[in-house]
């Protein structure tokens, strides 16, 4: 091959690898931004409701019948994030779910807001009228219910945490290295070149966190994807469910009282099974339950709402019966671990 030859096809080796980067970066550019009042007509149901909690529009479902369960969901998450899991609850639980503000159909928060998680928590469901009630969070969510369980434990019947940090701070930097190199190269482009995240992110990131990926749809992150894109959805606030010091997290779950069911995925790369051995340990004021579930990762009632409803139920029933009167249903005796 003649020297003209070879840098013909080195020049054309190029050319394909700047094409390539750049569509690669591409996808990971900046989103553009999305209005508050576009996603409520976008995303908002018959079944949504709003209140004023602090100068806060709270969006809101309140669903089904009987003794209450509060779903708080994870971070970047919505209310949404527990649809499945309300269809399989719904016929025997009256079901409060909330868009943690400023996120999800919920407003933005004022200035000069100075509201802790289980403060606001408080008071909305004051302004509804209800309780007690079982709490029941997942991810970062659950720092908003253990934190509630913790310093209102007479409104608290029982509480559930799935894959909830024990500790601060969390390893985010340990949870990336257990990732993927292309994940951890996707990661890398969107932190850089998306703010907000594209559609291409948030699918990679989604894809991260889910062992049965085929759950990944496009409806699942479009929503993401759109909740996301508003300037005031990444707004950092006094409810911002993140805990920075440890002698926190172990005084808040010390003094959690009701009975606790932990239930952790075996695929995590974000909090791995000994992390939930880790906060059966710490809740040192009740007796835990912790339940590993194979083939789930950080979102278990996300990706597999069906198990969790199989262990939700019979766990919230034999507490509540227990509340009643001795003659509890039979089920797995309390501080068992098990995989499921």
């Amino acid at each position: 091959m003649s020297p003209y030859s070879r840098r013909l096809l080195s020049l054309a080796a190029l050319t394909l690898l700047a094409i390539g980067v750049g569509t690669y970066i591409g996808a990971r550019r900046d989103a553009p931004p999305a209005a508050l009042d576009e996603l409520r007509q976008r995303y908002g149901s018959p079944q949504s409701k709003y209140v004023d909690v602090a100068g806060v529009s709270v969006h809101y479902r309140d669903e089904g019948n009987g003794p209450v369960l509060v779903l708080m969901h994870g971070s970047f998450g919505s209310l949404h994030m527990f649809d499945d899991l309300v269809a399989l609850l719904a016929d025997r639980y009256r079901i409060i779910r909330f868009d943690q503000a400023p996120g999800g159909l919920s407003g933005p928060v004022p200035a000069g807001f100075t509201m802790t998680p289980e403060a606001f928590t408080h008071e909305f469901l004051a302004k509804l009228g209800v309780g007690p009630v079982a709490v029941l969070g997942t991810s970062s969510g659950g720092i908003y219910a253990y934190r509630y369980a913790a310093t209102y434990p007479q409104d608290v019947t029982a509480v559930v945490l799935s894959n909830v940090p024990p500790s601060a701070p969390v390893d985010n930097a340990g949870a990336a290295r257990r990732q993927p190199w292309l994940t951890q190269l996707s990661s890398l482009a969107c932190a850089k070149f998306a703010k907000p995240w594209s559609k291409t992110c948030w699918h990679d990131f989604l894809e991260s966190l889910f062992v049965r990926r085929e759950l990944v749809t496009d409806e699942l992150v479009t929503r993401y994807y759109d909740l996301n894109r508003r300037p005031e959805a990444s707004q950092f606030t006094t409810m911002t469910a993140i805990m920075r010091e440890d002698a926190q997290v172990l005084d808040f779950l010390g003094r959690i009282k009701a009975p606790t069911l932990l239930i952790w995925g075996t695929d995590s790369k974000v909090l791995p099974p000994p992390t939930g051995q880790l906060m059966f340990d710490r809740l040192t004021g009740t007796t835990p339950e912790l339940h590993v579930v194979e083939r789930v990762a950080h979102y278990p009632p996300l990706e597999a709402p069906r198990e969790i409803a199989d262990l939700v139920g019979p766990f919230l029933a034999r507490v509540l019966a227990a509340r009643e009167g001795p003659a509890a249903p039979a089920g797995p005796a309390a501080g068992q671990a098990v995989v499921e």
